[in-house]
Parts: C-alpha cells; sequence; structure tokens
C-alpha cells in the first residue's frame, strides 16, 4: 500500500503545490460550487467572517479548497516517507524550547489544530517522543484500521474517544508521557460543553483543558502552516494560563481562533463545525 501511495505522492512537494496553485487558476468558482466539500467550507467562512462581501467570500473559500487538496497531498506524502523525509521538510519549529522543556518532559498535553495535515504533524511529533493520540473513530472499519496503521508507525500510539481512550491518555499523563488530541471538532454528546468559538456558541471539545486542570501538566497548542519561501513549520503555543481555571474550555477556542485567523485558507474548513450551535437547534448545513 505504501508504494501506491509514494506513486500517489511522486512529486516533490513544492513542485506539487506549484501544479495545484496554477489548476486552481483556471477553475471558476462554478466549476467547485456543486461539490459538498465546498458548499461547507463556503458556509463555514461565511459563518467565522461574516464581514464578507460575496466576492471576498468566494475568494477565500477557493483558496481554502486548494489548499485542503494540498493537505491531502501531504497526507499521502507522509504515509509513504521515513520520519527523517518529513523532519527534512519541516524547516522550522517555533517555539521548540516549550515542547522540549523540562516541565513539558514531566508530562505534556498538546491540544491541535486541523491545519494542513494533522498527520503531517503527527509523523514529526511522533519522531521526537513517544506520545500517546486520542482519535475519534472512523465509521467504515476498513478505512479505520488502515489510518491507525500508519498514525502508529511511529512513536504514536492512537486510542478512541471514549471512556477506555480518555483514560489511557489519563494514564499516559500520570507516567509523565505525552498526550495529543485535535481539539477543534465537534465531540459526542456528553463530551463537551458549549464554548464561543468564531462568534458563535459551539458545542465543543473539553477534554484538554479539564485534563489539563486535573493534572496541572503543561498544556500547549499545536498546528503546522507552509510558507512559500520556506517550507512547513510547525508552531507550539503556550496558552493563557486561564486554561487551567474553570472556563479553560474557553481559552482553548480563543487561543485556536488567534491562530487560525492569521492564516484562514489553510485551516480545514470542508468539517462542520458549526452543526451544534447552543442558539440554532436546526442543521445548518441543510438548505
Amino acid at each position: 500500500m505504501k508504494i501506491i501511495f509514494y506513486i500517489l505522492s511522486l512529486y516533490p512537494i513544492k513542485l506539487a503545490f506549484l501544479i495545484w496553485d496554477q489548476a486552481f487558476k483556471i477553475i471558476p468558482i462554478s466549476g467547485l460550487s456543486f461539490l459538498s466539500g465546498f458548499q461547507v467550507t463556503k458556509k463555514n467562512l461565511s459563518i467565522a467572517f461574516p464581514e464578507l462581501n460575496e466576492q471576498e467570500l468566494n475568494d477565500l473559500a477557493k483558496e481554502s479548497y486548494k489548499e485542503t487538496f494540498k493537505s491531502f497531498y501531504e497526507t499521502l506524502y507522509t504515509w509513504s516517507r521515513s520520519d527523517k523525509k518529513i523532519i527534512s521538510h519541516t524547516k522550522k519549529i517555533n517555539n521548540r524550547f516549550l515542547f522540549n522543556s523540562d516541565e513539558s518532559a514531566k508530562g505534556l498535553i498538546i491540544f491541535a489544530l486541523h491545519n494542513r495535515s494533522i498527520d503531517f504533524m503527527l509523523r514529526w511529533i511522533s519522531s521526537q517522543r513517544e506520545h500517546t493520540s486520542l482519535y475519534k473513530k472512523i465509521k467504515l472499519s476498513v478505512i479505520n484500521e488502515f489510518v491507525k496503521m500508519f498514525r502508529e508507525e511511529g512513536n504514536c500510539k492512537m486510542v478512541e474517544t471514549g471512556i477506555g481512550g480518555v483514560k489511557s491518555i489519563m494514564s499516559a499523563l500520570e507516567n509523565n508521557q505525552m498526550t495529543c488530541m485535535a481539539s477543534d471538532q465537534v465531540p459526542a454528546d456528553g463530551l463537551g460543553s458549549y464554548s464561543i468559538f468564531f462568534g458563535h456558541e459551539c458545542y465543543s471539545f473539553s477534554l484538554a483543558p479539564r485534563l489539563a486542570s486535573k493534572s496541572k501538566k503543561t498544556i500547549l497548542l499545536s498546528y503546522l502552516s507552509y510558507k512559500k519561501d520556506l517550507g512547513h513549520v510547525m508552531s507550539f503555543k503556550k496558552p493563557d494560563k486561564e486554561i487551567y481555571l474553570e472556563n479553560g474550555i474557553d481559552i482553548m477556542n480563543k487561543e485556536m481562533e488567534i491562530e487560525i485567523r492569521k492564516s484562514p485558507a489553510e485551516y480545514s474548513w470542508e468539517y462542520k463545525k458549526f452543526r451544534k450551535l447552543s442558539k440554532e437547534p436546526r442543521d445548518i448545513y441543510k438548505s
């Protein structure tokens, strides 16, 4: 299977990205508007950035959808390359000292953004330290096992969201290990709470701040970005200390929003983030 992914991601990343850039220059909005992923992207952006006019919204949605294709290529590339290769593509680590600090060595909670390929980010983290990562089980079991297998190739143990997974995460922290979880998705009922995200009260994944409050372990925000003149950049950020308090989930969402606003096109807007709003009982993605 690795051979297939290698063939599908045969071009160097910079060249592949250049091809996508050129392709999207000639693809009109009308050529994308019938795609459900593009429709969700545009809907999410209209909610998050209500100040944009129709032309600005279309431009940002198109740019974001292009970055989604690039992220998919990054994932294929990650699944078919060695840790050494992924490290070589990571040209800069912002605030690496936070990741390598003495405090983080006593147990670390990383809450991640779906900025570009989360698999690329996880592979870099796995190349540095052993960790336990929480993930949402994919409904199709064949694909679920397939994705889990690739993510566990390095120093990564994948555990499903749920009581068992949470117990594994807590056990890892008690043993001064590192844990990772994407905290920008909509959790199952009972695993989150409502909190403001881009001006809307969304049902949000509250585990990371709850674990930080209970364990008092170091917590960091992590995300991947790409700079044309440089390459891939890994970033770590220490959130406001109030993340350890009762309103920790509000701090978490605020920190994620701050970073997303710096380069909104790189965020995975094709995910239905706003499907559980406190003041909107209907499904906003159904017109």
